[in-house]
Order: C-alpha cells, then structure tokens, then sequence
C-alpha cells in the first residue's frame, strides 16, 4: 500500500476483540471463501448478501465457530453444512455454537447471510468506503481493508497466517455499472432490467485484507504482457472511469505496467499470478492498494504503479506473517520503486530517488522498522520507517553483498520458499545467510530493531603521496546504538589522476586508515553513492595526521578496489609488515603470502564469489578481516 497523503486505516474494532475471540479463531483454518454481494455505486449499503467459508477444524474439537463482522450489519441466518443454526453476536463477532462438536480434521461450509450499510462510512476508519471523484465526477464504492478493515464488509477472519486456498467473488451491481475484484472474470450475468452479476474466481492463496472489490461505472480497457518464465501473455485488465479524459489522460502510465511486469518478473522471478491476471480498478483516494492481482488506485504515476506491482510478490505472494515484520511488504515494494527506476528510468531519476528516501530517513534522529505497537495503525504504515527506511535496508544489504546477482538470487529464493505462505523477519534472515555463510546478527540488531542512523566525520592527510584517514562515527540516537558496524565508501579525489573509490569497514567510535602511493590528494567524499543511510557532519584536512610517529603506526588493513573484477590487481594496505591469508567462505586457505611493506598488490587467480582477507602482524598482533568480493 502506498499513501500520498496521510490515510490510516482501522484498528480499534480488531483490538476490541478479547483474547477468547482470539483463541476461537485459532481453532480452524480457511480452506476457502465465496463472497456473494449485493451492491452498488452510490452508497456502502450491502443489500441481502451471503458469504461461504469452507473451513477445516484443527483445534481437537470446535464447540463455537467464530467469524468476525461489525456489529452494524445485521446477520439474517447462520448456515453450517446445510443446518439452519442458532448464533450469538458478542461485540464484532458472530459465535456458532456446534452440537455435536466436529474434532480435528472435520471439513465445515458455513453461510452467513447479513446486509446493512457500515458505520461511518464516509470516514476513513472504515473497511468500505462511497465517494466521487473530486478530479473526474465518477461514483465509486470500494474496499480497502488493511490491516483490520475487513471485518466491516464481511464475516471474516482477520489472522495473517491463515490463507484461503482460493476465493470466489459474486458481485450483483447496478446494470451500466461494473464491478472489479480479485481473480480472473468468469463470466457477467444479467439478473434483470436493472441488474447483473460479475462472476471473478480466484484459485491461487490469498489473506484476508487482500480480498477487495470496486464498482462503478468504468471502461474496460485489457491488454497482454509477455513476460519471462510464463507459458502464455498475460492479461492486464484495467477498469477506468467511464469518462472521456480519464483513459487518455492516464494511458500511457497503465502502458507501462507491460514493461513492470517484465522487468520485475526478470529480477523476482516471473508473476505470480500469471494464470489470472494483473490489473487496476479505480477509487478515489490518495494511492493505491495492492489487491491481489487487482491493485486499487486512485491515479496512475510510474512510481505508485511499481509500487504497488512489487506487492504482488511482495506482500501477496508472500505476506508478512506479522504486521511487525511489515517491513517484508511495503520496504522491499518501496525499494521496487527504485528497482524499477534503475531499470525503466534514467540514473539521474534513479538517483534522486534514493537521495529523496535517503533524506527523509535520517530528516529525524529515531525510528525503528521493527513494528513494536501493531494496533497503531500510524505506527505500521510509518511512511519513513516501515516504507523508507525499510527499502534502505536492502539497498544496505545489496551492498554488503557487492554483487547483484546474488542479491536477487536471494530474493528469487525467499519467494521460492514463502510464496503462498508467510514469512517472517527471521525466515528472510536464514534465506539471506544461508546463501552469504555470514551471520547478519548485528546488522538487524543495528537497523532493523535499533533506531537512527550513522553520524560520520572524517580527517583526513595526505603526505608524500600516502592517504591517512580517521573515521569517526556515532548513532543518531545512541541510547539504542551507539555506533555501527557497515562499509562505507570513500571518494578520493587525486590531482592529475582519476579518482578512486576506497571501500572501508568501520565498526568502531574511532578508526583510522592509510593508503599507500595514491598520489595527491585534492579531497575526499564519504558515501558518495548514498549506499548507507547517515549523516556526514564534517570532512577536514588535518595536516597533523601521517605526521607524529604515533600515527604512522596505527592505520588499519584496507583493500582496493572492492569488488576486484577480472585483470585488476588488488592493493592491499598493511599496518605493518606480516602475513596475509587469503580464505573461503568456508575457513579453507586459498592464497598465502608475506608481506614487509605497508602496501602490497596481488593480481587474483581465483573463481567469482565472496573471500576473506586476512593480516597478522609480525609479532602476532590480528588485525579485523576484510571481505573480498570477486564477482
């Protein structure tokens, strides 16, 4: 989901659920869902409805079925495998008694007949909303139901974790009119003069807040997209407002929904849903929802369409089984948005964005994407920390790793293994360091659940053609980490000579470096591709460092370039004079040698991947490793 401007959505009627509510739900799993509706395009009133749930008990025994449904609506009759049963309503529940009670195993198809019109329903606190469009006249009734709004449209079960297998959605509209959902149309039927029934079925797995409908009267604008990996195009269908501006203003946005689908099947894999379709319905509010395999938006921008395109796999496809770990949808699809730039747009496009989501990260000193009140919905839906802050986490991670095959190797994975399922923070950190052999501990602990950002400075000398440099840093809000342990790039610009990019490891308040024979230095820049998210409070010449004896003893190992590609000779900085070892990632010695002088080059003969280097000093002293990448 992605907001302009400030929606937020409801969570006191989930939260007024008591533990006990909790625990009946728990009791059974979804198999499948098939909503019947009576609706329309002029109010959020839903006329005699039904909603079938096909369910399987896994409790040992179910004395009370639970579905949850705003006391507002008015349920006519509860019928449980073809029996007319008696029900209680308790706050936003609907509770079933069952005598006998089926045990573990038993398969249950439930319908709930209701019909009413939602509490406030021109409030933004409700599941389903009814309003025009200030921009282009149109009617619309739609749904919108993360993270807790379901419950006021239909009986559901608002548990992240429980998927149905599929879901049917019967939508009876005014004639005229046409109705959107999730799936593929199977069919329209005409009930009447005045009424006729849009038939979507969906059979891939799908959680509750994604299910959504819209009805208005639209045009159907489809088209195909050939995409890589899939047997057949895919259908875009498209349902725009019947209005004689609104396609051809937006059209050649929607278009390129055909070049999205390609470009991030090739990255993530191909689109999920492929034997259905993708596609828009139009509402009227600021942004867009990811509806599985129906994105709900209120316009069309290349970013916002990304955006919520990059739900698709991540959020549906695989959903976060937490909204603490919402982090899993919507920053790896706010760093879609920036995927999508670096492939459709310009590097200067690509660029501003990254400065843009960079600034407003570290624009306050505190923030955590690890989700602590998931009750709040301001909290989860952080535009800075859970969207921002989220997708510079794995552009984080995309540097660590200094390789982009492997990094989207990993995502591919991570799908592989939580598609049609839930994923939490942990099962995308053991897919992250199965495929490094590295454990990434205290880079979660750091920018995952720690708050801010790095506060860095820099001093730097250059005498006799030898750089000497002290980077010093700090946590924006220390009381959560007081410092970082990240490479970080430095810029160094030399006179009559191109300028060279130093990759260094800092994981200390203070730390210096030196760099044989770079020549003269005219100055220095620190993370000039904005790879890490901070703050950079000063850069000074202090003529002093190389100088005192002191100093020319304490800098640390370094090595350049980093990545070191084919035919290039890696220059290896030594604090003094000792052994280097070069290993696997496995512990395994692939190169040794000793070295008597600060500065070393050694032209590699080894096989693409990730290597560690390592340097003991004469007299038994180690110095920190240096991961090597050889891509």
């Amino acid at each position: 989901m992605r907001f302009t401007t400030a929606i937020w959505l409801i969570s006191f009627l989930w939260a007024q659920q008591d533990m006990a509510t909790r625990l009946l739900l728990n009791k059974y799993d979804v198999r499948f869902w098939w909503l019947n509706l009576q609706v329309t395009h002029t109010s959020t009133q839903i006329g005699p409805s039904w909603v079938l749930t096909r369910l399987v008990v896994t409790a040992p025994s179910l004395d009370t079925l639970t579905f949850e449904l705003h006391s507002a609506l008015t349920v006519d009759s509860v019928v449980v495998n073809g029996q007319k049963l008696n029900f209680l309503r308790r706050g936003h529940t609907i509770r079933i008694p069952l005598n006998p009670q089926p045990t573990q195993g038993t398969l249950l198809e439930a319908v709930v007949h209701y019909r009413g019109t939602p509490p406030n329903s021109q409030s933004s606190l409700s599941g389903i909303f009814n309003r025009q469009s200030p921009s282009w006249g149109n009617q619309v009734t739609w749904t919108l139901s993360q993270p807790f709004g379901a419950l006021s449209w239909w009986p559901t079960k608002q548990i992240l974790s429980d998927k149905a297998d599929s879901v049917w959605t019967f939508l009876s509209v005014p004639m005229g009119t046409r109705a959107g959902a999730v799936g593929r149309l199977e069919g329209i039927d005409t009930l009447s003069s005045t009424r006729v029934r849009f038939r979507w079925k969906s059979r891939y797995p799908i959680v509750y807040y994604l299910v959504a409908f819209a009805v208005a009267e639209y045009v159907d604008y489809s088209f195909y997209a050939q995409i890589p990996g899939v047997s057949r195009p895919v259908l875009v269908q498209n349902y725009i407002y019947n209005n004689p501006q609104t396609l051809p203003t937006f059209k050649g946005e929607i278009d390129t929904t055909a070049a999205l689908l390609r470009e991030f099947s090739i990255r993530f894999g191909p689109y999920p849903f492929w034997r259905e379709k993708y596609g828009h319905m139009m509402a009227p509010f600021s942004g867009g929802m990811e509806h599985q395999t129906m994105t709900t938006q209120g316009f069309f921008t290349f970013l916002l369409t990304a955006h919520e395109l990059a739900h698709q796999w991540f959020g549906d496809w695989a959903t976060c089984g937490s909204w603490q770990d919402i982090w899993l949808n919507e920053g790896f699809a706010t760093y879609g948005e920036y995927i999508a730039l670096q492939a459709l747009g310009t590097p200067s496009q690509a660029r501003s964005w990254l400065i843009d989501a960079h600034d407003y990260v570290v624009s306050e000193p505190d923030g955590s994407v690890h989700v602590s009140d998931t009750l709040d919905d301001a909290d989860i839906f952080s535009s800075r920390l859970s969207y921002n802050k989220g997708a510079y986490l794995l552009h984080m991670i995309r540097f660590r790793l200094q390789n982009d095959s492997v990094f989207f190797a990993i995502l591919r994975h991570y799908l592989s293994m939580y598609g049609e399922g839930n994923a939490w923070l942990g099962d995308f950190r053991n897919v992250l360091e199965a495929a490094t052999g590295q454990s990434w501990a205290d880079f979660f602990q750091q920018w995952y659940y720690g708050e801010g950002h790095i506060i860095l400075s820099a001093r730097w000398n250059e005498v006799n053609g030898n750089l000497w440099l002290i980077l010093s840093q700090q946590g924006s809000q220390s009381s959560s980490v007081p410092y970082f342990s990240t490479p970080v790039e430095v810029s160094v610009q030399r006179q009559g000579r191109p300028d060279t990019l130093l990759r260094l490891f800092i994981s200390q308040p203070s730390q210096a470096f030196s760099v044989a024979g770079i020549g003269t230095v005219r100055g220095i820049q620190i993370d000039p591709n904005y790879w890490i998210l901070r703050v950079v409070s000063s850069v000074q010449r202090d003529i002093t460092l190389g100088v005192r004896s002191s100093e020319t003893r304490s800098p640390s190992l370094f090595i350049y370039p980093n990545p070191l590609r084919l035919g290039e000779t890696l220059t290896i900085g030594l604090p003094s004079e000792g052994h280097v070892a070069i290993y696997d990632l496995h512990g395994r010695v692939l190169h040794e040698m000793y070295a008597d002088a600060l500065s070393i080059e050694w032209r590699h003969t080894l096989a693409p991947g990730a290597y560690i280097l390592r340097w003991t000093g004469a007299q038994g002293e180690a110095e920190n490793q240096r991961f090597l990448v050889l891509p």
